[in-house]
């Protein structure tokens, strides 16, 4: 996926950073000279600063005594009131890094377990299984829904892509929706056109009114008003040939090249429209693709692309869209890795949660924003720093 930026990609020459003025200071220590070893003409010349990292994992446990009182007037005790955040025996910090450890850095439940035990806590198995699927699920369902609706109504395009995946035991598909602001995961039993027009909501015979930027695939026809190709997927047909005489070799090799100075004579319209040169991408695109090289195979996958002329050529029309898909795929691929971990869920509360915590995830990326912070605040209530839609809202404005 990462073929898209090859044709224009520059050396980059690594440089290492200081890291003095990112290091988080939390405590300062100043330490002294033995007056002993100094020599009577020594004269003070101030202080080398030197930053030593360290991180704690230690428990914060509270026991809170709440004081009583009892009216035998009334017949009713009178207690004092925990704090807000209290919502079981686990506090929000303690429940943000089971989800932390789970979603982000793709630890499984035993594990974290043995983590937590080792660490002082008393706490099952089936309680940080409760925790990853059950508390706090209306809350970061809303939070999906949120960035969902916010995320496309701020958007002329949008990039969809699936993979497999395993609910209950039995084969699904995971489903992603994205642009630059957002992703969203939705694991569905089948993945046809039925499927993802329900997913935007879409009535049997109706089409979505924004650009769908997606692979070939069968079940992408017929959603969006308009539909554009992916132009690497499209690219990938042609390396996937395997020819085996040397002469079919080097004509691929020579249309491959065609094809890649064919991209970014796209880039560059996309940066300079004009009509001018819309019409002279669609006759250049015609004489690329009616090519008769000789070699059945790529003749014929020739053939095949040059079918497809007005979703490849859709930038032209709309040049503020991406001529890959790699977003999806990008977004795709941490669901892929949890899956290698943990297979798949079990119940209809773990197939909800990994939908809600990977578009949460997610997003929190495209906006650089701490997952571990954020998942925090919803388990404390205290939402403190802006909504991720909002931030889509915001950054979609600017």
């Amino acid at each position: 996926e990462n073929d898209a930026s090859k044709p224009k990609k520059p050396s980059n020459k690594w440089k290492k950073k200081s890291k003095k003025d990112r290091v988080k200071i939390d405590r300062t220590e100043v330490k002294r000279v033995d007056p002993c070893i100094l020599p009577p003409d020594a004269i003070h010349k101030g202080y080398r600063t030197v930053s030593i990292q360290n991180i704690k994992f230690e428990t914060d446990n509270v026991e809170y005594r709440l004081e009583r009182y009892y009216s035998p007037s009334q017949n009713k005790t009178y207690e004092a009131e925990l704090p807000d955040w209290v919502d079981g025996e686990f506090g929000p910090d303690l429940k943000a890094f089971v989800i932390y450890l789970y979603f982000s850095c793709r630890v499984p439940e035993k594990k974290i377990w043995n983590v937590l035990i080792e660490s002082g806590i008393v706490i099952s198995k089936g309680q940080i299984s409760n925790i990853l699927t059950k508390t706090k699920q209306k809350e970061f369902t809303q939070e999906k829904e949120d960035i969902f609706k916010v995320g496309m109504n701020c958007t002329n395009y949008f990039h969809i892509d699936d993979t497999g995946g395993r609910h209950k035991s039995i084969n699904h598909y995971v489903q992603v929706i994205c642009t630059a602001l957002f992703s969203v995961f939705f694991v569905t039993r089948k993945k046809n056109r039925d499927t993802i027009k329900n997913i935007l909501g879409l009535k049997e015979d109706e089409k979505i009114q924004k650009t769908m930027i997606s692979d070939d695939a069968r079940q992408f026809w017929f959603v969006a008003l308009y539909h554009a190709l992916c132009w690497i997927h499209e690219i990938r047909h042609y390396k996937k040939l395997n020819p085996f005489i040397e002469s079919h070799r080097i004509k691929l090799h020579d249309f491959i090249t065609e094809i890649w100075k064919f991209y970014e004579l796209l880039l560059e319209y996309k940066n300079q429209p004009s009509e001018k040169q819309k019409v002279f991408l669609r006759q250049n695109f015609d004489e690329i693709f009616s090519t008769k090289t000789g070699y059945w195979n790529l003749d014929e996958r020739i053939a095949l692309t040059k079918k497809k002329k007005d979703k490849l050529l859709m930038v032209l029309e709309h040049p503020e869209i991406p001529l890959h898909n790699n977003p999806a795929e990008i977004a795709l691929r941490e669901f892929v890795l949890k899956r290698k971990i943990s297979y798949g869920t079990r119940s209809e509360e773990g197939r909800i949660a990994w939908e809600n915590m990977m578009s949460i995830l997610d997003t929190c990326r495209k906006h650089n924003i701490r997952f571990l912070d954020y998942v925090k605040e919803i388990f404390s209530g205290r939402y403190n720093m802006p909504r991720l839609s909002d931030m889509i809202l915001q950054k979609a404005s600017t």
